[in-house]
Order: C-alpha cells, then sequence, then structure tokens
C-alpha cells in the first residue's frame, strides 16, 4: 500500500492508495481490505477475436439487433467491479464477489449500418471467437 501525503494551505491531507487498482482511500485499513480482494484472471489478450453474448441494438434503426462480434483493442484493470457486474454476472455467488475485475474493450462494426464503435465488456459477457 502506498501512503500520500499531500500538503494544502490550510492542513494535511494524507491518504492510502491500493496497489492493485489504485483507488484512493482516507483510511489505511480500507486500502488494506482493496488489497486483500482477489484478482480475476485475465481470459482475453489484445488481438483476441470475441462475440458479446447479449445482443445490441443499431444506432439508426433501433429495431434491428445484432451480436457485437470484434476484436480486443484494449483492457483496463484491474478495476473494482460495479453493482450490476456482481449482481448479473456473478450471481451474488460469494466466492465471486469483492474482487478486482478486467475489462475488455471491443472493436466491432455494426452490420446494419455499418458504423465502428467500441465498447466495454467484462469477461463473463464475451466468448472467445475463433476464425
Amino acid at each position: 500500500m502506498k501512503k500520500i501525503t499531500r500538503r494544502v494551505p490550510a492542513h494535511t491531507v494524507h491518504s492510502f492508495q491500493c496497489e492493485v487498482c489504485k483507488t484512493k482511500y482516507r483510511t489505511e485499513k480500507q486500502a488494506q481490505e482493496c488489497e486483500s480482494r482477489t484478482k480475476e484472471m485475465k481470459i482475453f489478450w489484445v488481438g483476441d477475436m470475441a462475440l458479446a453474448i447479449e445482443a445490441r441494438f443499431c444506432n439508426k434503426n433501433s429495431s434491428f439487433s445484432y451480436m457485437a462480434i470484434g476484436k480486443i483493442v484494449k483492457i483496463e484493470g484491474p478495476v473494482l467491479p460495479d453493482y450490476e457486474y456482481e449482481c448479473k454476472w456473478l450471481g451474488g455467488d460469494p466466492k465471486r464477489l469483492n474482487s478486482h475485475v478486467y475489462e475488455y474493450w471491443l472493436s466491432f462494426k455494426c452490420p446494419h449500418c455499418g458504423e465502428k464503435r467500441k465498447h466495454p465488456y467484462y469477461g463473463p459477457e464475451l466468448r472467445s471467437k475463433r476464425f
């Protein structure tokens, strides 16, 4: 854990940073709790082809849905998961909750309008696609 000291004109501010996700906390205990969380294993790498398992809708024709198929262009993380990820994708399973996760940016093309897009997905939202 990294201790950060910042001096401002009226007083000095101390904060503590999780070494895994770089989130800053006011207390050392909170930072240690964050560091003690497990870290999800990477399942994709930059350049891998992937398929999103939920349908997306075209921006120009909202009645046209498709499955996003594209290439992983960026990986962010490890980061703290949001509430939707823990409830929807991990199913509230206690052994999978409270971990640091990776966010995968998928670059794909809409088959209807041909527009190129990028969208972040978590690991359980994607399936490996081999061409």
